[in-house]
């Protein structure tokens, strides 16, 4: 390794090893350790010992941030270009997959190298889609790093040789019921998300039927349309219980993914256990129906299940006042 030394505080410049296109690098002391080295921060990267000479020097001259470098900083800068021509919900699902990223936030784009980023996706315990969206905001970051010349661009190739693959399995969270008293607690809390997810559980809804809902979904006999859904049973109505109706009107989500974000952020605010999912609200409610003796043709129109038998499917005709019945037995 090729080093200049010039005088104390100004920084230094030299070549790093092995072949490389922008093989001279300048940094600045930041600090030093609990043993005494040098900590450093990187300037940049350059392809001749000259250019890092300068960009040290004209650092010297007009000091800026080398925290510009972080993640983090670069991340703050984006975001708020690009939510000035994108809609509310492709800012939101981008800082849902910033959240996955949070390791990183504070290291340098500069000169993380590719097997530190690849050791990150291999600990990184999500499901590969997951780590697809992960992937490209980072490549979105890696683009905006380029166009304001914070990095080279040929940084944004170390985003081709990330295996998203893993052999850590990704922990599948059983789904359960909610108890008595974690129903009764979720209750005592009474603010947005407990209230939706009481609403969830006095409906059986799913959670992206739920954020598919308009106002225009509930009639003024406080019956609830589900016009979409993952299933063609899944179209149907739903009247609404006493209990359901005395929680309108709701906060409304625009995606399962932000609603299921801020789901996972008020569980771990109020101490609910990490197994109960959205989805178990509508193990709940088949539950609770079926303690309270109803019958399962009209727990299946409620929650949108398909029938197997002749009967369920011809000869009864299920009614919405009996399934309003059968909710107000929860």
């Amino acid at each position: 390794m090729s080093k200049s030394r010039l005088g104390n505080g100004v920084g230094s410049v030299y070549r790093l090893s092995g072949k490389r296109k922008n093989a001279w690098t300048a940094r600045k002391t930041v600090g030093y350790k609990e043993n005494g080295q040098p900590k450093y921060k990187y300037i940049g990267y350059y392809r001749t010992k000259a250019e890092a000479m300068c960009a040290l020097m004209d650092y010297n001259k007009a000091p800026y941030s080398l925290d510009r470098e972080s993640f983090q900083y670069i991340y703050d800068r984006f975001i708020q270009n690009y939510s000035e021509h994108h809609s509310q919900k492709s800012v939101g699902n981008l800082n849902i997959a910033w959240k996955h990223l949070e390791p990183l936030h504070e290291k340098s784009i500069a000169i993380l190298s590719r097997r530190e980023l690849q050791e990150f996706f291999d600990e990184l315990q999500v499901t590969e889609q997951v780590k697809q969206k992960c992937r490209s905001v980072l490549r979105q970051l890696y683009d905006y790093a380029v166009r304001y010349d914070i990095i080279q661009p040929e940084r944004v190739a170390i985003l081709n040789y990330i295996d998203l693959s893993s052999n850590i399995a990704v922990r599948k969270l059983s789904r359960d019921r909610f108890s008595d008293d974690e129903i009764s607690r979720i209750i005592s809390i009474d603010d947005k998300m407990s209230r939706i997810v009481m609403f969830l559980i006095y409906t059986g809804l799913r959670a992206g039927e739920f954020c598919n809902l308009t106002e225009e979904d509930i009639d003024e006999n406080m019956v609830m349309h589900v016009r979409r859904s993952k299933t063609e049973a899944g179209v149907r109505e739903v009247p609404l219980s006493d209990k359901a109706i005395k929680l309108l009107p709701l906060p409304h989500f625009d995606s399962y993914d932000h609603m299921k974000y801020y789901y996972s952020e008020w569980r771990k605010k109020n101490g609910i256990d990490n197994n109960r999912t959205l989805h178990c609200t509508r193990y709940t409610t088949i539950s609770l129906l079926v303690s309270a003796g109803v019958d399962d043709r009209i727990i299946k129109a409620i929650v949108g299940h398909k029938g197997t038998d002749v009967t369920s499917k011809v000869y009864t005709k299920i009614t919405n006042e009996d399934k309003r019945k059968a909710l107000n037995k929860i």
